[in-house]
């Protein structure tokens, strides 16, 4: 979180006032100098220079208390930013603004087992679409953001094995000058759930953000840094089972063989296609027998395995967890604090281990990786991007 930051250079000053609006979707004067640890006269210094670029604005509301402020302050929504997903089989282009509202989206169909070619194809044809529609428009994309499932391993993506170098030249060269950020797809999620303002993040605190879709990834999330600091956790490829279920990674007995949306699919009897279709409240929809959810609390099960392993490499006092796990009744979730409690050093208590659930975005794509263009966005300050856009191409990992 950048407010805990102390501030020196014109961009940091603007990037804390930038993040906090967009983390609190909007503030008063008084209320962004304490949060940001700025002086009045600074945050008003700011704030009109911000103004006269057109990246906040002002509208009156009543005080929140007698003699108080009546200008409440926000990001402007003329600023647009580009989110685009590779997730869900399928690949997703939206254009938006930093409050998450959407008023561009394609999605095309993508195999999971997409190739650099064929990516690059599919990119560039919906990248023409894309800007053709923003130049009818008039409208200038001032930050775009990729997100990638496997993304920022230092050994290599197990899900897309491409070569990273060829695809930030092919990123610059299509996206011609548009900053692009690339991020793991986990990293957008938690970005999402942290900024979009749409439900109370139930932490405050460090934690592990733990993702459970197509693929099953954590974030441990660090209150003292910056969001492109998080550190991605592919638990889905911790192998639980030998000679177990095929993974899309190629090994057998993943996590994610037996814990995804993919793998819960075959077993709640719904294709994984429909179940975006449904969105977050597809399990609410469907008919479930008791044997499905022995089965379904089995996965949970073993999602409480690898999820203890992982905080017995790295401690932890609390989880967030969104994803299909988080739609699930009560009663049946309790089987993930069963997992902990066979995997966790000292086993689990509720003392040490603060375990919480937040819905997730399902079908929503690419909303998380715009808002991840969002953060990338107030996080330089809201200046314009290097005119190399291979040097303002970020690796986010």
């Amino acid at each position: 979180m950048l407010a805990r930051f102390t501030p020196r250079s014109r961009r940091e000053t603007r990037a804390t006032v930038l993040e906090n609006l967009l983390r609190s979707g909007g503030a008063f004067r008084p209320t962004i100098a304490r949060e940001t640890n700025l002086t009045e006269a600074s945050v008003s210094r700011i704030l009109t220079e911000l103004r006269n670029e057109n990246l906040i604005q002002e509208t009156r509301q009543s005080a929140p208390y007698p003699g108080g402020p009546t200008a409440l302050v926000t990001l402007s929504n003329n600023v647009a930013l580009a989110g685009i997903e590779l997730s869900n089989s399928r690949l997703s282009f939206g254009i938006g603004d930093p409050s998450g509202a959407l008023n561009y989206v394609e999605r095309l169909p993508a195999s999971p087992h997409l190739d650099q070619g064929e990516f690059e194809r599919l990119f560039a044809e919906s990248v023409r679409t894309m800007r053709d529609w923003s130049a009818h428009r008039g409208t200038v994309i001032r930050q775009a953001a990729l997100s990638i499932p496997g993304y920022g391993r230092a050994a290599g993506n197990p899900i897309y094995p491409w070569d990273m170098d060829r695809l930030r030249n092919f990123l610059a060269d299509t996206l011609d000058g548009v900053p692009v950020a690339l991020t793991n797809s986990v990293i957008a999620q938690a970005a999402f759930h942290r900024y979009s303002n749409t439900t109370k993040y139930p932490v405050s605190g460090d934690h592990l953000f733990l993702f459970v879709g197509h693929g099953v990834a954590g974030v441990i999330v660090d209150e003292s840094a910056p969001v492109d600091a998080f550190s991605a956790v592919e638990i889905g490829h911790m192998v639980i089972e030998r000679d177990g279920l095929p993974c899309r990674c190629g090994h057998k007995g993943c996590v994610e063989a037996y814990t995804s949306l993919r793998a819960i699919a075959k077993i709640i009897g719904v294709a994984d296609s429909a179940v975006l279709s449904r969105g977050d409240s597809f399990i609410e929809t469907l008919v479930l027998d008791q044997g499905v959810h022995d089965t379904l609390r089995e996965r949970l099960f073993t999602l409480g395995l690898g999820l203890g392993n992982a905080l017995n490499l790295h401690p932890l006092s609390s989880v967030v967890i969104s994803g299909w796990p988080s739609l699930m009744p009560e009663e049946d979730r309790k089987a993930i604090t069963e997992g902990l409690n066979d995997s966790l050093l000292g086993g689990f208590d509720e003392s040490r281990l603060a375990l919480s659930f937040i819905a997730p975005s399902i079908g929503n794509d690419p909303r998380a990786a715009l808002y991840y263009a969002a953060y990338c966005f107030v996080r330089g300050g809201g200046l314009d991007a290097k005119a190399d856009p291979r040097a303002a191409l970020e690796e986010i990992a």
